[in-house]
């Protein structure tokens, strides 16, 4: 009953997602393996409840359902772990405890009597609870799934987005990963600097607002997508009505544009059923020469997609075009290697600097896609374009500490609506 819960156990002094239904789970059946002679059954047991404590963690960090956290591992493969120092110690504690697991599943006493059997039941339920009175903070911060009957409330919908109530020729949707609602001031003074109005004035006019986020960032796609609580895995893309198709069919050319590959996910699959004619992923466009930036996931840099959809924008002027774009480079962990180019950094007092070194590289990265966009918004593409930015869901930090820096279930966005009377850039 123990071993299993080492690395979660070990989690309580940074923070986590409430686990208790599962220690509970998890209590019982080793309850059932431990009274079992066999000790090749016992140790498979011991195996399988680890298993089931490890994907339920990890489906509750990331916001993904059970299953969407079983098939997600075949990803592992395509993940650099070691640009990560917490990944690695993570790992290293997940080994020892699989190890001590290993060792101890067959060598211990099975429970005998009555008293033996209460004493296990009371040490499970002291498990539970403490995880319980830790974590209990964190509740709210780790939902994967909407409540039955939840109304749908995305960006697209806030902001009444249609291809008929559009007033310029074209749109750019954004979804940024990982970039959750500041909940203190200091951190929310970063974020309006980063996202002022004031920089994008006099072309754009800028409103601000929040929606709730339910799951991972597929599940943000389909809600801003498809205004949908669900995951492409079980959306019924066939009877829906997804914003691409609905601008496909008012004329517009759609194309999406993602920095990793086209299996990740099944993008490949799903994208053109959502309504994009045209997609290109990460090594299409490092083909082009893109640059890469070296993170868990190593894809074209988000920093380099501004310009390619400047470029998108200002071909055939005459189509209108919707044009999709989900960032990559702020997966956590956010890394300060070289291909990142974020620098040293310069945002905030030096003590948060100091205490949050990368909480403060992904205000800096969304600082970079401002910058980027920013350039880009002289150029002939933009002339007629409004742009829609929205987070996918808050970062998945490990540590209380930082989670709670963020609004529990809400992410931002930023509507920049391009004012018909600002200058024309020049051709």
């Amino acid at each position: 009953m123990l071993m299993p819960n080492l690395a979660l156990i070990a989690m309580w002094f940074v923070g986590g997602p409430n686990m208790t239904s599962r220690i509970i789970m998890a209590g019982v059946a080793a309850l059932v393996f431990g009274s079992i002679p066999n000790r090749l059954v016992r140790t498979v047991g011991i195996v399988a409840i680890f298993a089931f404590l490890l994907i339920s963690y990890f489906s509750r960090v990331f916001y993904l359902t059970i299953d969407k956290a079983f098939t997600s591992l075949v990803y592992l493969g395509e993940m650099n772990l070691s640009a990560s120092p917490s990944y690695v110690v993570s790992g290293a504690v997940l080994a020892l405890a699989f190890g001590l697991c290993l060792w101890f599943a067959p060598r211990t006493e099975r429970p005998r009597g009555f008293r033996q059997f209460l004493l296990a039941f009371v040490c499970v339920a002291l498990l539970a609870q403490a995880d319980e009175r830790l974590n209990s903070a964190d509740r709210g911060g780790y939902m994967v799934k909407a409540p039955a009957g939840t109304p749908i409330e995305s960006a697209m919908l806030t902001t009444a987005l249609s291809p008929e109530a559009l007033e310029t020729r074209n749109l750019v949707i954004i979804i940024l990963e990982s970039v959750g609602v500041p909940d203190n001031d200091h951190d929310r003074a970063i974020f309006d600097a980063i996202w002022s109005a004031d920089k994008w004035a006099p072309q754009y006019t800028a409103s601000y607002g929040e929606v709730p986020f339910y799951g991972s960032t597929t599940n943000a796609e389909i809600r801003e997508l498809c205004e949908a609580w669900d995951d492409p895995t079980h959306f019924d893309f066939a009877s829906a009505k997804c914003v691409p198709h609905r601008f496909a069919e008012a004329g517009f050319e759609t194309t999406a544009l993602h920095g990793f590959t086209a299996e990740f996910f099944d993008r490949r699959d799903w994208y053109p059923k959502v309504g994009f004619e045209n997609v290109q992923f990460g090594p299409d466009l490092a083909r082009e020469g893109a640059q890469l930036c070296d993170g868990v996931f190593t894809g074209v840099c988000d920093r380099e997609f501004p310009r390619e959809i400047a470029a998108i924008l200002g071909r055939e002027p005459e189509k209108r075009k919707l044009v999709y774009w989900l960032t990559l480079s702020g997966h956590l962990p956010v890394d300060d290697n070289p291909s990142m180019q974020l620098g040293t950094c310069n945002l905030g007092s030096p003590e948060w600097r100091e205490n949050f070194p990368m909480l403060c590289r992904s205000y800096m990265l969304q600082r970079q896609i401002a910058d980027a966009l920013r350039q880009e918004i002289d150029s002939p593409g933009f002339a007629d374009t409004d742009v829609l930015i929205v987070g996918d869901h808050i970062p998945p930090f490990f540590q209380r500490s930082i989670r709670s820096r963020f609004k529990t279930g809400l992410v931002p966005f930023i509507y920049l609506r391009r004012q018909q009377g600002a200058a024309e850039p020049a051709a």
